[in-house]
């Protein structure tokens, strides 16, 4: 990924995400922002991503500077609750507004010994691709997961699975306080706190980054179109993320919205008669909802499954043809 992972590590959890949603929506600046309120869940985060730079109450710093050197940050610097000038180590007073907190925290990193931890994000919008098809059991969640560590290394991609039944266990470890189910719920809101939420949510495997999947099923369908596409924007709009990679269910409501909100769909085919037949009533469909002009961005990714003895599957993107 082209960002750094900046972590917030302060018990005063209410102040950890209002930080990190005001730098979250910092969007020139390629921090991604993470939260956590002891050092022991600094050596959790750093098992899971580098830790380049850290932010951490005053309170903390005794039991993180036990840690081993390998546990470290690149870049640590102090939140303190005094406003003093320190000569021991890099500090900045906490309460004070974020852009003066942002601006400090800029400066303490242009000046240091490793400049290169400030990065200045490219300027976008940000893209949505989906992956859908009314084809199941075609590797779909496979194939999601291997576009987005393909593009994680060279764009800040979120992973979403938007299943009912998501199997959580299965491509990542289960996660059943905090997952998708808590980011929805403030979507639901509309909540100008999801910006923090997300940061605390968000885990990373592989190279990329994800939000662990609902264990509940109707927590995925009870959400309107709407509502899902509020919660895109909102991610692009106040993130450090530039692509969202989205493992589509067919529980979500409003389907053709959502995949009208992507700007490319990759669909998993398979060329037997039933599947055939499925894509095709699929397509119709769209035609009869005025959504035709959609299949248009549909990237078939056709599985041709061979007998044991004959070589593997091969899977690979295969241009639609329109005729009938």
């Amino acid at each position: 990924m082209s960002s750094r992972n900046l972590v917030i590590c302060d018990p005063e959890t209410e102040y950890a995400a209002r930080l990190a949603a005001f730098l979250n929506g910092k969007r020139e600046l390629a921090f991604q922002v993470k939260t956590c309120k002891s050092p022991d869940q600094i050596r959790e985060a750093a098992g899971q991503m580098p830790v380049d730079i850290l932010l951490i109450a005053d309170e903390c710093r005794e039991l993180y500077d036990m840690q081993s050197e390998g546990e470290k940050a690149d870049k640590t610097v102090l939140l303190t609750s005094e406003r003093e000038e320190r000569e021991d180590v890099d500090a900045i007073f906490k309460y004070q507004s974020g852009e003066h907190i942002c601006m400090r925290l800029v400066q303490l990193l242009a000046k240091g010994e490793k400049p290169d931890l400030l990065r200045i994000r490219r300027k976008g919008n940000g893209r949505i691709i989906g992956f859908y098809s009314p084809v199941r059991r075609l590797g779909q969640t496979k194939m999601a997961l291997r576009k987005g560590r393909e593009l994680s290394r060279t764009e800040n991609v979120l992973y979403l699975n938007m299943e009912s039944y998501a199997g959580p266990g299965v491509y990542f470890p289960e996660e059943r306080q905090r997952n998708m189910s808590e980011l929805l719920y403030y979507a639901k809101q509309e909540s100008k706190k999801l910006a923090g939420v997300l940061a605390g949510l968000v885990r990373s495997r592989d190279g990329m980054d994800y939000v662990p999947p609902a264990c509940i099923p109707d927590d995925i369908r009870d959400v309107s179109a709407g509502e899902w596409i509020w919660l895109f924007e909102e991610i692009l709009r106040t993130s450090i993320y530039d692509t969202l990679v989205l493992d589509i269910g067919d529980s979500v409501q409003g389907l053709y919205r959502i995949l009208e909100a992507c700007d490319e769909i990759y669909m998993p085919a398979a060329d037997d008669p039933a599947a055939s037949s499925k894509i095709r009533q699929f397509e119709e469909a769209l035609e009869q909802a005025g959504c035709g002009h959609m299949a248009e961005r549909v990237v078939r990714c056709d599985i041709r499954r061979t007998a044991p003895g004959k070589g593997a599957g091969q899977a690979g993107p295969v241009k639609r043809d329109r005729r009938r």
